[in-house]
């Protein structure tokens, strides 16, 4: 019998949490044979799943397209069938594979199969990560055995605290033992000062005018020089490289697939406010800025921010400070302050012992005691 069916998917915000899921599962000693994920076709888990041992399907579903353009509206006409399809094939891999527990972490692609386990009376545990959730996991929430969320004020029925859902080799990073190696894969001079631009996995504007403005200034603290590894998203990375001034050394990037190295080697991350990427800060234990995107709904990368700024742990930036050149001189500031840099690196590290707990696998492996047998 499958022991869990782990469910969402459509961007890396849904599956990296959902493969980082799978991993604590065989890490506490379940076979990864008796491990499955659901996603959808047209997301990009069936390529970041490509590699794992866990079994994968994935559903015809889409989500709901806000474009007007005749592609938006044509997919959107086809949603219901895409819908009534995945429901189905969801429903006969549920019978198929018998799971103990389904576990969802959120968004349009974990609905077929979080609705299949609820019509079986399966255990639902819905995995809440964002400090505000989505409209798919509180629809699921009702339904749900227990909430597994990350911030302790969720308003979420049954929920319980599990910290938020993080990647191995993150969950396990040792800063002080893999540093010097990090910087020798990156390339990174051991002596210099790293800072680390990223904009999410679609990269970021006002990031990566920060990042350019970075490379443009005169600084050096202490005879070290500065190293910026720009993370600058695939869709910009045809952009012009910038003019790069003395003492600063500048790669670019569109897309990093060695997080590990990144968060080891860095001293400084500038990143948005998603909620992995606060998770990873914090199980890691790194200084950061952090540039809540405004356009997220409810304004949740704030609030996940304020997770760690209100605390000391980070600071916290915004999209007009990108553009007016003071976030700039944020960066600047504690890029020069290396007694700043460890107090909100370990401050950071300190939230973060939430994250590397097991206290999510507990919760799964509760639920999926009290399956029927």
């Amino acid at each position: 019998m499958t022991f869990a069916v782990v469910t969402g998917g459509g961007t890396s915000g849904h599956v990296i949490p959902a493969m980082s899921i799978c991993e604590a599962l065989i890490d506490a000693g379940h076979n990864p044979a008796d491990v499955k994920y659901v996603g959808t076709i047209r997301g990009v888990e069936t390529s970041l799943m490509a590699d794992s041992p866990v079994e994968s399907l994935f559903l015809p579903i889409s989500g709901l397209q806000r474009s007007f353009s005749a592609r938006g509206i044509l997919r959107n006409m086809a949603l219901p069938w895409r819908l009534l399809r995945s429901r189905l094939v969801a429903r006969r891999f549920l019978s198929k594979w018998s799971p103990k527990v389904v576990v969802s972490v959120g968004g349009y692609a974990s609905e077929p199969m979080s609705r299949a386990a609820i019509a079986a009376g399966i255990p639902l545990v819905c995995v809440s990560y964002d400090h505000l959730a989505g409209l798919a996991t509180r629809r699921q929430a009702k339904h749900a055995q227990v909430c597994a969320v990350a911030f302790a004020d969720s308003d979420l029925p049954r929920a319980h605290v599990t910290g938020a859902p993080v990647r191995r080799e993150l969950r396990n990073l040792l800063v002080s033992e893999y540093r010097s190696k990090a910087r020798q894969v990156l390339g990174i001079p051991e002596e210099n000062t790293l800072i680390v631009f990223m904009g999410g996995s679609l990269g970021s504007q006002s990031i990566n005018t920060v990042a350019v403005a970075c490379t443009q200034q005169q600084f050096l603290f202490d005879g070290s020089g500065i190293s910026v590894l720009h993370i600058c998203g695939e869709r910009f990375l045809q952009e012009p490289m910038p003019e790069v001034a003395n003492g600063i050394e500048y790669q670019r990037v569109g897309y990093e697939s060695r997080m590990a190295e990144v968060y080891a080697a860095a001293d400084i991350i500038v990143a948005r406010a998603g909620a992995s990427t606060v998770a990873e800060i914090a199980a890691v234990g790194v200084a950061s800025v952090l540039i809540p995107w405004p356009g997220a709904a409810d304004n949740h990368q704030e609030h996940n921010a304020r997770w760690l700024s209100n605390d000391g742990a980070a600071i916290l930036s915004d999209d007009a400070s990108c553009r007016n050149g003071a976030t700039l001189q944020v960066v600047q500031e504690l890029a020069s302050n290396k007694e700043l840099q460890t107090k909100l690196a370990q401050k950071a590290r300190q939230k973060g012992d939430i994250h590397r707990s097991n206290e999510l696998v507990k919760v799964i492996e509760n639920a999926a005691s009290s399956a029927r047998s």
